[in-house]
């Protein structure tokens, strides 16, 4: 199903359903992920939100869209930054006392050590555990305004996190960054780690928003 298009958002979203469908196999689990440019996050966001909730247009081919064994395949957008505020990792961070008080190491200790597993945790429940999303490469999961949690939690995290808590579901995650050698930089800072996903080598930039 993928097609070389030039627009890396577009080819983000064919694979998604490729891996969906099982044409293609990951490392590990099936994880896509695409870089763009941090300005743009929140349009991206709109735009991919929109390709979930209405899977038609220039985003993908979307008919007759079922995996090899004829599961349907469906498309489901998460905002990280709107799970945040139920996790006790943010709600330990603004109940550690008064402003005037409080160390911002603290908090940063706080959020770095504990947002990653809280929000795997709560996207599990919320998700999968309900039954909304299907634990299977078939459904897919696409984490959204990561970008508003920098510095406390990066993709890497989460993907090794969703590894351990065995979600199977194919997810696509747009990151604010490069790849540069095969490393994610996040927020153009050093790449200073590999993960073993599949990455979009192209950036996402405001130029490509005007063809999807």
């Amino acid at each position: 199903m993928s097609h070389t298009t030039g627009n890396p958002l577009i080819e983000f979203t064919d694979e998604l359903v490729d891996f969906a469908r099982g044409e293609r196999r990951g490392i590990r689990n099936p994880f896509v992920m695409v870089p763009l440019e941090p300005e743009i996050e929140h349009r991206v966001t709109k735009r991919l939100e929109t390709w979930a909730s209405t899977p038609e247009g220039n985003l993908a081919d979307w008919e007759d869209v079922t995996d090899t064994n004829d599961t349907a395949v469906t498309v489901t957008s998460v905002r990280l930054d709107a799970l945040l505020p139920e996790t006790t990792a943010f709600g330990t961070s603004i109940d550690l006392g008064p402003l005037d008080r409080v160390e911002t190491a603290a908090v940063e200790d706080t959020l770095e050590g504990n947002l990653s597993t809280e929000l795997v945790e709560g996207l599990i429940a919320e998700y999968i555990q309900s039954g909304h999303v299907d634990n299977d490469r078939s459904s897919v999961l696409v984490l959204l305004n990561l970008g508003s949690l920098y510095p406390f939690t990066r993709a890497s995290e989460l993907l090794d996190e969703l590894d351990r808590k065995n979600v199977n579901t194919t997810v696509g995650i747009p990151f604010p960054g490069s790849v540069t050698g095969g490393r994610l930089s996040f927020f153009n800072e050093r790449a200073r780690h590999y993960y073993p996903a599949h990455r979009i080598g192209q950036k996402v930039t405001a130029g490509y928003m005007t063809d999807v």
